[in-house]
């Protein structure tokens, strides 16, 4: 851990604590309320327990320490994920199959669906931060342009010595400067930009069970749009579907969307109509005599003629008649 990582803390070690006794049975209570209802099982040591607490947008930062040495069994923690890191002595964190020996230079990070017990010895205080899973499980789903199949789950081990642990400590850093500020003080939009940011940090990072297909080379959404409006354009007299589209292109429905929003600032199928609207409007213009309105809006997809006409006259100012006999 970095020694300035450890003196941005000071805002939060110098609030008063929201909890502090030395009542194993309250120091239990107070702890579930804040985190996650668990076992706790006392062992060698005197119960000194404290409990800091800052919030920063939807991130939850903590200061814990027991005092005693304590065994920790909260089960699965479901709804968030938690980072924990020695700021005083030692701890043993069991998440799923792997057992990490947390210190100053080893963090753990611990995902919601795994199972987790705890065991800090003597003395332990530790940094704590929570953040939501639905962040957490949003924020990949955009990364990788499709819903996810199977929750988010990290490897656990976070060593603070490498560079991805300092860029890590760096990002946390970065939002300690506002504990202790008012709330108007921290631009909302700047806020959500950073917790973002972590969460892609952590995602693109640390290992996880999507790492494989997070770090994959993409094809652009550039190219995307590309395939996907050849396609469009190749198939325009006939019917098309938003899952035709997608599939042509190689992409899934959600991420050529969010593509054609980019490029056009239209959606797929609007862009569809914009273009079968243009086939169409060029047709009336170098129409034959005897060309009929109906035929060319049924030719190009239009299958209600009024809503035609009218759509027709309010991108153009004219009337499809009007077109033809130009």
């Amino acid at each position: 851990m970095q020694s300035w990582f450890r003196n941005g803390l000071r805002p939060l070690f110098n609030s008063p604590p929201v909890f502090a006794s030395s009542d194993p049975h309250e120091a239990r209570l107070v702890t579930s309320g804040a985190l996650k209802e668990h076992d706790l099982v006392w062992r060698d040591g005197k119960v000194d327990c404290a409990l800091r607490r800052a919030q920063l947008g939807a991130l939850s930062f903590f200061i814990l320490r027991y005092g005693a040495a304590v065994t920790i069994a909260p089960g699965e923690l479901q709804h968030f994920m938690l980072f924990q890191v020695p700021l005083r002595g030692a701890a043993q964190i069991h998440v799923g199959r792997v057992s990490v020996a947390a210190s100053r230079s080893m963090g753990a990070i611990i995902s919601p669906t795994l199972p987790l017990q705890l065991d800090w010895g003597q003395g332990c205080e530790q940094l704590l931060l929570k953040i939501p899973r639905a962040r957490i499980e949003k924020a990949c789903s955009g990364l990788l342009g499709a819903e996810l199949d199977a929750p988010v789950e990290f490897s656990p081990e976070l060593s603070l010595d490498s560079a991805h642990g300092q860029a890590w400590q760096h990002q946390i850093g970065t939002l300690l400067c506002y504990l202790g500020e008012s709330a108007g003080i921290v631009p909302i939009q700047w806020l959500r930009a950073q917790e973002e940011a972590l969460i892609h940090h952590l995602l693109l990072c640390q290992k996880n069970n999507y790492t494989e297909r997070l770090l994959q080379r993409p094809a652009s959404a550039q190219k995307k749009v590309r395939v996907a409006a050849e396609y469009i354009h190749a198939h325009l007299q006939e019917a098309l579907t938003l899952a035709d589209i997608a599939l042509a292109s190689g992409s899934s429905i959600r991420s050529l969307t969010m593509a054609f929003q980019e490029h056009y600032r239209l959606s797929p199928m609007a862009y569809v109509r914009h273009e079968r609207m243009e086939a169409a409007r060029a047709e009336l213009l170098q129409s034959a005599p005897g060309v009929r309105v109906t035929d060319v809006a049924f030719r190009w997809g239009f299958g209600h003629l009024g809503r035609f006409c009218s759509a027709y006259k309010t991108r153009y100012g004219e009337t499809p008649m009007q077109s033809m006999r130009r």
